[in-house]
C-alpha cells in the first residue's frame, strides 16, 4: 500500500509561495500533493490528509448569502472527512483572518475546525499560549514547524532598481517590501526616517497598499522616499533586494512572516520589534531588534544596522540561520506528524 494522500487547502496561492514550497518538498519524498476539490470528498480514505491554511477561504464568501453556503458546506466537508478516516491538520499562519479580524462567526468556523484536527501546526512558540487560551485546547495538540526558505525561488531580471527610482549608488537604502497596512507599522517608519540625522540615506517602499490607509502624501513625495505602491512581481524580488542595504519591518502585530524569511534568504538586516516569531527568526548576527514599548527604539535601531553595515556583510549569521529553514528537513517533520 502506498503513501496517503495529501490534500492542500490550497496548494498554491497567488502572492504567497509558502503552500507551493512545502507541497513540493513533500512530494520530494515520494508523497501526492494535489489542491483540495469538493470531489476529492468521494475520494478520500483513511489516514488521507487535509492540511488547511486559511481556513476562511472555505467559509467566507463574497455576501451574506454565499458566506452561509461556504460556512454550511465548510462543516459538512470537515465531518465527512473525519467519517472517512481522513487527518486533519492546519497551520495556523494567523489566529484571525486579517480582513475582518476577530469575530464571533470566524472564532466558531475556526473552533469547529481545530476540534476536528489531529494537530496544529505553528512556526514558533509565541502563538503557542495564545491558541490554547482562545480556542480551550492542550499546548500537546500544537506542533513547531518553522517557515521555510525562499533559496532558489526568485529570480531577477537583472533591473537597477536603484537607477529606476533615481537612487544614488553610493546612498544606503534602507526598504519596506510587502502589503502596506495599518498593523506593519508604514506609519511609524516614516515617522522614525523622518528624524533620520542624514542626507546620505533613502527609504524604498513596495508593496500593495491597502484600500483607505492614508500616510503622509507630502512627505511621501520628498526626495529621499520612493514608493511602488504594488505587488512585487517574483521577477523582480530578486532586483529589489540587491538594490537594498537593510529591510525594516516596524510591525505592530505579527504571526509569520514571509518578508522576514525573504530578507534572511537574501542575506539583508532587518530592523524588527522584539515581538512574536520575529525575535524567534532574527538572530543578533542578522538582525537589531528593537522593544515595541521604546517610543525612539525604531529610530535608534535604524541607526544602528548603518553602522554594523560591515558586520552584516560578513554573511555568516545568515547561512547558520537559513540552514534551520531547510524545505526538506520541514518536509520531512511534516511527514512524521502526518503520520503520527
Amino acid at each position: 500500500m502506498g503513501n496517503p494522500t495529501v490534500y492542500m487547502l490550497p496548494k498554491m496561492i497567488e502572492n504567497n509561495k509558502f503552500n507551493e514550497l512545502l507541497s513540493d518538498s513533500i512530494e520530494n519524498k515520494g508523497w501526492e500533493v494535489k489542491q483540495f476539490t469538493k470531489k476529492d470528498l468521494i475520494r478520500l480514505k483513511k489516514n488521507d490528509v487535509l492540511h488547511f491554511h486559511w481556513p476562511s477561504f472555505y467559509y467566507r464568501g463574497s455576501s451574506v448569502l454565499s458566506t452561509v453556503i461556504k460556512s454550511i458546506l465548510y462543516v459538512l466537508m470537515i465531518c465527512f472527512a473525519r467519517i472517512r478516516g481522513a487527518k486533519l491538520f492546519w497551520t495556523v499562519h494567523n489566529i484571525w483572518p486579517h480582513n475582518s479580524g476577530k469575530t464571533r462567526f470566524d472564532y466558531w468556523m475556526r473552533k469547529i475546525l481545530v476540534n476536528h484536527c489531529s494537530k496544529l501546526i505553528v512556526m514558533g512558540k509565541p502563538l503557542i499560549s495564545e491558541i490554547c487560551s482562545t480556542f480551550g485546547i492542550d499546548s500537546s495538540r500544537i506542533e513547531i514547524i518553522p517557515h521555510g526558505h525562499y533559496k532558489g525561488v526568485y529570480q531577477g531580471k537583472g533591473v537597477n532598481i536603484r537607477s529606476r527610482f533615481g537612487i544614488p549608488e553610493d546612498s544606503y537604502v534602507y526598504a519596506f517590501f510587502g502589503q502596506v497596512s495599518p498593523y506593519k507599522g508604514v506609519d511609524d517608519l516614516l515617522e522614525a526616517f523622518k528624524d533620520l540625522q542624514s542626507d546620505q540615506v533613502h527609504l524604498l517602499i513596495a508593496g500593495k497598499k491597502v484600500k483607505d490607509y492614508d500616510l503622509d502624501d507630502d512627505f511621501l513625495n520628498s526626495g529621499h522616499i520612493h514608493t511602488h505602491f504594488h505587488f512585487i512581481e517574483d521577477d523582480e524580488y530578486s532586483d529589489y533586494f540587491d538594490a537594498v542595504d537593510s529591510i525594516i519591518l516596524p510591525y505592530k502585530q505579527i504571526a509569520t512572516s514571509g518578508s522576514a524569511i525573504l530578507a534572511l534568504t537574501f542575506c539583508k538586516p532587518v530592523v524588527a520589534p522584539r515581538i512574536g516569531l520575529l525575535e524567534e527568526y532574527l538572530p543578533e548576527d542578522c538582525a537589531v531588534l528593537y522593544e515595541p514599548s521604546d517610543p525612539d527604539g525604531l529610530l535608534k535601531a535604524m541607526n544602528m544596522i548603518r553602522l554594523k553595515q560591515s558586520e552584516f556583510e560578513e554573511g555568516s549569521g545568515f547561512v547558520k540561520a537559513l540552514e534551520r529553514l531547510d524545505w526538506p528537513v520541514i518536509a520531512q517533520r511534516t511527514l512524521m506528524l502526518y503520520s503520527s
